[in-house]
This record gives structure tokens, C-alpha cells and sequence, in this order.
């Protein structure tokens, strides 16, 4: 499989949320130029403002959404191992960030300002494609994730997610959902469990997180899947039956909606 690198910046105006089936085989950096977000990561939504940067591992789910009608510009880095490995050779193991959790950080402005060169070096490098350029976009990669790493070991305490009622309650949902996704769910289950009307789980949980309970679970199942299709080799009816799908035609139509390719497809390329 060919290496993967992309940054892009991208300014919008007015109510913007992804739509976006979102977590994927590689990571993301997401800074925050302008304006304010929130931001769905790990099982958590965090109000984002100007000058913040997120790190995405790899198969975290996360999404965006509108925190006011404001417009906002974010520069956004896409990118996986096998582009880093020339440049990184054996230290790629000792490089933490990539093999921890998600984070946000809230940088200085001293911090923002450095970051902020980085980002716009690659942008020119990527726009101008001059001699050496890939080799020169890999040097300010690692640049960046060293500069993050060393932010994030300097911080006293980290951001904290929001906490209103309601976010609780979607909190407390989501790791229902994370315990019990092998087992079979119905939306009318889940809500008399929390003894809450099946329209309000609905609506709160797509408020909160910007994902729908049955996206949510979902990509849940879809994540483990795609672990034990990697790492077993049991059929594919078994690792159906093991996440809480309810029939292997089910499997299969979610697999590709979230993935893009079959199941056997993505254990194959995955295997080679």
C-alpha cells in the first residue's frame, strides 16, 4: 500500500458539521486557526477554540461539529507509519504519541507560534512539489510530532471535556454501549435501561456527540472487527456473531458502508 500524507487547509463559513462515517487506518493532526468547534474524541466532546491542535490515533473515532454559527478555518494533516519510517528508521517505536490515546492540546501563544510554521511549511512544500520534497514534508512531520509530544509532557493538566447534564447522560451511554456491544441492542432497550423516552436518547446522543446511536455502535462493532479479522483466523461468520451483528448479510453491508472494502478484502490487503 502506498504511504500516506496530506495536509489541506480549509476555511468555512456558517453551520458546518461532518457527515462523515470517521475513524480510518492512519492518523490526524487538526489545528484550529479561527473560530471555535466542538469536537467528538475519545467518548468525550471537547469545546475547541482558536489555537487548540488534536492528535487522532489510528481507528479512534472523532467528528466535528458546530459550536456557534461562526466561521472557522482549520489545517488538517492526514498521514500513517509507512510515510514516517524513512526519516524515523528504528525510533519509530520510541515515538509515543503514536502509539498512545487521542488528546487535545491548548498550546501558548509562543507554542501556536511554532506549530503554526510547521503547518505552513508543509503547505508550501505540498503546493510547490520542488526537489527532495517528500523527503523535506517527512523532516517537519516528525518536527511537529516531536513538538507535540514535548507540549503534551510540559502541560500541569489536561483540557477538560464538557460536562453539562446532558453530556453526562450521553457519557454514561456511550460506555453502556462500549460494554455491551456483542450483546443484541434495540434503541427502545438502550432508553428503558436509562429510563429515558426513546426519542430524547435519540436526539441528545445526535446532539452531543454528532453521531447517531446506531452509527455510534456500528463503528464500535466495525473497530472490533476489524482487529480480530487481522488478528484471528476465525471465519467471518464467527467475528460477526462475536461483535453483535445479526446476521452476516448485515455484517457485510456495515462493513463496507464504514470501510469501503468486504470484510475478506480488508483481511487480505491487511495480511500482505
Amino acid at each position: 500500500m502506498d504511504a500516506i500524507f496530506e495536509v489541506e487547509q480549509i476555511r468555512r463559513t456558517g453551520n458546518f458539521n461532518m457527515d462523515s462515517d470517521h475513524f480510518h487506518d492512519f492518523y490526524e493532526i487538526y489545528y484550529l486557526l479561527s473560530g471555535e468547534r466542538h469536537y467528538y474524541i475519545h467518548n468525550r466532546i471537547y469545546a475547541l477554540q482558536a489555537g487548540d491542535i488534536v492528535f487522532i490515533n489510528k481507528n479512534e473515532l472523532h467528528r466535528t461539529t458546530s459550536r456557534n454559527r461562526s466561521p472557522h478555518e482549520r489545517i488538517l494533516i492526514s498521514f500513517d507509519e509507512q510515510f514516517l519510517s524513512p526519516v524515523a528508521g528504528m525510533d519509530m517505536d520510541r515515538l509515543g504519541i503514536l502509539a498512545g490515546e487521542s488528546f487535545l492540546l491548548r498550546p501558548t501563544a509562543h507554542e501556536q507560534g511554532e506549530i503554526v510554521d510547521l503547518l505552513q511549511a508543509m503547505l508550501r512544500e505540498q503546493r510547490d512539489n520542488q526537489h527532495r520534497s517528500r523527503l523535506y514534508l517527512q523532516t517537519l512531520l516528525l518536527q511537529l510530532l516531536i513538538r507535540l509530544d514535548r507540549i503534551r509532557d510540559a502541560k500541569p493538566s489536561a483540557v477538560n471535556p464538557e460536562q453539562s447534564e446532558g453530556q453526562r447522560r450521553v457519557y454514561d451511554i456511550i460506555e453502556y454501549l462500549d460494554a455491551h456491544y456483542r450483546e443484541k441492542l434495540t434503541l427502545g432497550g438502550i432508553a428503558e435501561h436509562f429510563f429515558i423516552s426513546t426519542p430524547y436518547l435519540c436526539r441528545t446522543f445526535k446532539q452531543t456527540t454528532g453521531f447517531t446511536v446506531v452509527e455510534y455502535l456500528n463503528y464500535v462493532r466495525i473497530r472490533e472487527t476489524k482487529a480480530l479479522l487481522k488478528d484471528t483466523g476465525w471465519r467471518v461468520t464467527r467475528i460477526a456473531r462475536e461483535t453483535g451483528f445479526e446476521s452476516i448479510a448485515h455484517f457485510g453491508r456495515v462493513f463496507k458502508g464504514v470501510t469501503g472494502r468486504t470484510p475478506l478484502q480488508y483481511r487480505k490487503q491487511n495480511r500482505e
